[in-house]
């Protein structure tokens, strides 16, 4: 059966026509906040290096280094896609991003949970790390080898969950969430730029008290 041109590589083109567009648009903004943005995504695997250089690692935890550049990746990804107006995939990936940064400290003291999780496919779950995070003797063990760190919690847990129930309503389809029925769908908007600019800002500023609080050389 013959395709129609609706289906031919001209899609391809006319999506990529579209999207460059977009792009373009979003970068001519005089937009601050992008540039922070990106600032602060670039700062990810400079941290993964100081942590490196500074701190003595077992064979695990120098494993694990490379999540940080994973996060860098999923971030400025994210950023892309929400400059091409694809803001629902945009958000996917912010979400990964966000999971992907707190699993790196969950793992740095659990060898078995990361060994479980590299090796053998056993998934992290995202209420479990914030509970971990928010226990009495993971707090201690905080405070034991970070004397910069004098609270209760780590980061914001409320707000993470926050970001995460947002982000996640986009990764499970919800309805309130469908692009293509909307009457500028895929095209460039300032305001959902921003937004999503801002949501990068948040999940990266909440990452950053999370490692700081976590690794004293940071």
């Amino acid at each position: 059966m013959p395709r129609s041109s609706e289906d031919g590589p001209g899609v391809w083109c006319d999506l990529n026509k579209k999207f460059s567009t977009n792009l373009t648009l979003a970068l001519a903004e005089d937009e601050t906040l992008a540039s922070k943005a990106e600032v602060q995504a670039r700062a990810i695997p400079a941290i993964a290096k100081i942590v490196g250089d500074k701190l003595e690692l077992t064979d695990w935890q120098r494993d694990a280094l490379c999540m940080f550049d994973e996060v860098f990746a999923d971030i400025i990804c994210s950023i892309y896609l929400s400059g091409c107006g694809l803001d629902k995939p945009a958000q996917m990936i912010l979400r990964r991003a966000l999971e992907v940064g707190i699993a790196t400290v969950y793992v740095w003291d659990l060898p078995h949970v990361f060994w479980g999780w590299k090796d053998h496919d056993k998934d992290l779950k995202f209420n479990e790390m914030l509970e971990h995070f928010a226990s009495p003797g993971f707090n201690s063990l905080v405070r034991s080898q970070n004397a910069l760190y004098v609270g209760n919690e780590l980061f914001d847990g409320s707000l993470a969950r926050s970001l995460y129930r947002t982000l996640s309503n986009i990764v499970h389809g919800k309805m309130a969430s469908f692009e293509s029925v909307l009457p500028g769908r895929f095209q460039f908007n300032r305001e959902d730029w921003r937004f999503h600019l801002e949501q990068v800002c948040a999940v990266e500023n909440l990452l950053f008290r999370l490692w700081s609080n976590r690794f004293r050389c940071v």
